[in-house]
């Protein structure tokens, strides 16, 4: 997680979704950073809210003025993501190189379930508690060609990401049921309520930050 009060903007960084390759290039202009630990890089921004609450409750700097933006994927594409990561990489938290997409889906893994069966969802890092988006421009990891170079240009920083935290597996698509594949959609129905609505979203937070701009 990223604050530029200089520049005003604050970037989320939700988990796999280039987000270690966009906080190389944003962190130089960034006067607060959360990084090292998982827990500590990739903050809700409703929880950035309440715990800078001492700069954003200060009126020249209110958390409205800010430009809020981070990057979503494709909820199935995502957990596939994460699957291929975990299970091609050195990683923390391994898994076994012979378990198969749905075992890894079944056996209630951190990376779908929290203690107390909690959903782990995507939508959580840009929606507060009320499930209401917060975020200005969400951008599709499908499209960060499209929205990068306009957001950055804007924000006056480089354009190029270097590629980083990449899974050494080759992405490929999921070959599952239609059954399963209706089972993991309405499992992740809160994502797609946001992801659904990106473009609409999106219309207005950059247009907010054309205004920005242009004052």
């Amino acid at each position: 997680m990223l604050i530029s009060v200089r520049k005003r903007f604050v970037f989320v960084a939700n988990t796999k979704t280039a987000s270690t390759s966009i906080d190389f290039v944003l962190a130089a202009h960034a006067e607060i950073m959360r990084a090292g630990s998982p827990e500590r890089k990739h903050m809700r921004l409703g929880d950035v809210a309440a715990e800078y609450w001492s700069l954003f409750n200060n009126p020249k700097f209110p958390f409205d003025s800010f430009f809020k933006f981070g990057v979503m994927r494709e909820p199935i594409s995502w957990i596939n993501s994460w699957y291929r990561y975990r299970r091609g990489n050195n990683t923390a938290s391994p898994l076994p190189a012979d378990m198969t997409f749905e075992e890894f889906w079944r056996s209630g893994d951190w990376n779908t379930q929290r203690p107390g069966g909690k959903k782990y969802l995507q939508s959580n890092f840009f929606t507060d508690a009320a499930g209401k988006n917060l975020a200005d421009v969400i951008i599709p990891y499908e499209r960060m060609d499209d929205y990068i170079p306009q957001i950055f240009s804007a924000l006056k920083v480089p354009h190029t990401l270097p590629r980083k935290n990449v899974s050494q597996m080759r992405e490929t698509p999921l070959q599952v049921s239609p059954e399963f594949l209706a089972e993991m959609r309405e499992f992740y129905q809160p994502d797609y309520a946001i992801y659904d609505r990106l473009d609409e979203i999106n219309a207005v937070g950059m247009e907010k930050l054309s205004a920005m701009v242009n004052r």
